[in-house]
């Protein structure tokens, strides 16, 4: 008898414990944010990655009311910072703030400790930087059918940089030459920077990189055309592929914010909004701008679809040139 009333008090004590959990789980999720949140760069800071994040953070404490520190947790390609996030709790106090390639291309040329595809909550876009196609004044175009004529005269003299290998700047001038036919000689740099001077000094003739864009204003080298699905409103003369129809070898630069997987709904759906009236702030806008970035607000399923999308899309590039990271 006595076993009999000791085995059921056990059992109404196991049946009550999660029913007591749950109250403190929607209070904490109400209560949100209760103290300070890090949105972690996986770059070290002065990369655009970490230039993208800056003009948000300042906004997001405003609005949410809490502070939002970044911190820089750069190396291995972005893996480390990206691998942190990943394994912290999904509790809206940790956040990713990452470049394209961090979901869409390094799963395809490097070993993850982590699942690019389920190890995140996508939460919004935060910016783009408008691709540039740049090439060198003393070359003898200064439109896409120049541009192609010309490499078909010569083909595999047109040298163009990049920021490395297995990077977008390099995946964006692949699918250029592919989706026109033309042959153009890969020159991988670390990181855009060099590039930009080796194409200043005619090392190579051509960049498909924002970082041109400075140099672009100040007339030192052409800007051919905008990779992007939009003409650049600080390039507004500038046509882009698509114009062109060369949808196909559009790769836009984009950068985002993101969290560990299993983000409570609630959370998740406060900082949308977050993000969507931080992104819509002129100050933000001013900032970006001076960096040649556009603020871009694009959340939910039409993020989600457009990272799978591009995932897949980079994959067969990569699969296709055999890029290696480096």
């Amino acid at each position: 008898m006595t076993h009999s009333i000791v085995k059921r008090r056990d059992l109404m004590a196991l049946a009550a414990t999660p029913v007591l959990a749950v109250p403190r789980l929607a209070t904490a999720q109400q209560n949100w944010p209760a103290r300070p949140i890090t949105m972690v760069v996986p770059y070290p800071p002065g990369g655009t990655t970490d230039l993208a994040a800056r003009p948000v953070a300042p906004k997001l404490s405003e609005i949410l009311g809490q502070a939002v520190v970044i911190e820089n947790r750069g190396g291995a390609g972005g893996s480390i910072g990206a691998a942190a996030v990943a394994q912290a709790k999904p509790d809206g106090y940790t956040l990713l703030a990452f470049p394209t390639a961090v979901l869409t291309i390094s799963p395809h040329i490097m070993s993850l400790p982590y699942d690019p595809a389920t190890a995140f909550t996508p939460i919004s876009m935060s910016a783009v930087a408008y691709g540039v196609i740049a090439a060198h004044p003393s070359l003898p175009f200064r439109d896409i059918a120049g541009l192609v004529a010309h490499a078909k005269a010569h083909p595999g003299q047109l040298r163009f940089g990049s920021a490395g290998n297995g990077t977008i700047t390099q995946l964006s001038g692949e699918m250029f030459a592919e989706a026109t036919g033309i042959r153009l000689e890969h020159v991988p740099y670390r990181g855009s920077a060099p590039s930009l001077t080796d194409l200043l000094a005619g090392r190579v003739q051509l960049l498909f990189d924002p970082v041109a864009l400075p140099a672009i204003q100040e007339g030192r080298v052409v800007a051919i055309a905008t990779i992007a699905e939009t003409r650049n409103p600080q390039l507004p003369a500038v046509p882009t592929l698509r114009e062109a129809g060369l949808q196909q070898a559009e790769a836009l630069p984009w950068f985002g914010i993101a969290a560990p997987t299993g983000l409570p709904r609630p959370i998740l759906n406060r900082l949308t909004r977050a993000l969507e009236t931080a992104l819509a702030a002129p100050e933000v806008a001013q900032a970006m701008a001076l960096m040649g970035l556009t603020p871009r607000f694009e959340a939910g399923e039409a993020f989600a679809n457009r990272i799978h999308r591009e995932r897949e899309m980079y994959g067969a590039v990569v699969r296709r040139i055999e890029a290696k990271a480096g």
